[in-house]
């Protein structure tokens, strides 16, 4: 029995050796197109030097746009790896790195537009976060009850912004939708009070960051106050005493 353990190690062993004395290639299967949802498929497949499918642990590195490293990890030969794009993603092509035992690969793929946001729900307010790498410029359908109700969402890349939900008081399931089915979130059991059914946004910060407006103002009207000082002060005339020479002359 004994024997035939051994026998076995030194056969499944030498299997083992020869996988990795003929791995010759890694061959990169990336799906350039990520869904809506901002993932990216890939394959990584470890060839022999007959061309055959070998198995075998593959490392790999996944580096952005300006080749900062994102991901690293280990994935069987032929087994598909779904990578999920991190928050705003950068646009431009993008490495996959492979590596096993010496022999290495990489292939490029694109990452493009990439238009999502996310929506968390905080007591009674909307909590709206652009975690895409464009300006999401979209209209979302509100669902309080038995009411819709619209909500215009301009978001700057990382942006955040909140809406907060009004109802006569009581509990209500609410539903969110940006137009993709997938996308549709729905909340349940939501207390709610106010007068009417509706969306209020909510500003934060204080005075002069909820309305920038009024610092172009004070701004527009402290420099026109110092032009006018300016102005004034240099058009002020100068006195200059003039003496007339020839009335001197005469009374000496």
């Amino acid at each position: 029995m004994k024997r035939v353990c051994i026998v076995l190690s030194v056969f499944l062993m030498s299997v083992f050796l020869i996988s990795v004395i003929n791995a010759e290639e890694i061959g990169i299967n990336v799906d350039n197109h990520y869904s809506i949802d901002g993932q990216v498929d890939f394959v990584l497949n470890l060839y022999d030097l007959e061309g055959g499918l070998i198995k075998g642990e593959i490392s790999y590195i996944i580096l952005n746009y300006y080749s900062d490293i994102i991901k690293e990890g280990v994935v069987i030969s032929g087994e598909n790896v779904n990578f999920i794009l991190p928050e705003n993603a950068i646009q431009g092509p993008w490495k996959l790195s492979a590596s096993y035992n010496g022999v290495e690969t990489s292939e490029l793929f694109n990452v493009g537009d990439y238009k999502q946001i996310e929506i968390k729900l905080d007591g009674d307010n909307f909590i709206l976060r652009n975690i895409g790498n464009v300006i999401y410029d979209k209209n979302i359908l509100i669902s309080i009850g038995e009411n819709d109700e619209t909500a215009r969402v301009f978001l700057e890349v990382g942006q955040v912004k909140k809406i907060k939900l009004t109802a006569p008081e009581g509990i209500y399931d609410v539903k969110v939708s940006d137009g993709n089915e997938v996308k549709d979130l729905v909340f349940s059991s939501v207390g709610l009070t106010g007068n009417v059914v509706g969306l209020e946004r909510v500003m934060e910060g204080n005075f002069f960051q909820k309305f920038p407006l009024v610092n172009l103002f004070l701004i527009a009207l402290v420099l026109a106050v110092l032009v006018i000082v300016g102005l004034r002060f240099f058009k002020k005339p100068i006195n200059v005493r003039v003496v007339n020479k020839s009335k001197n002359k005469s009374k000496k």
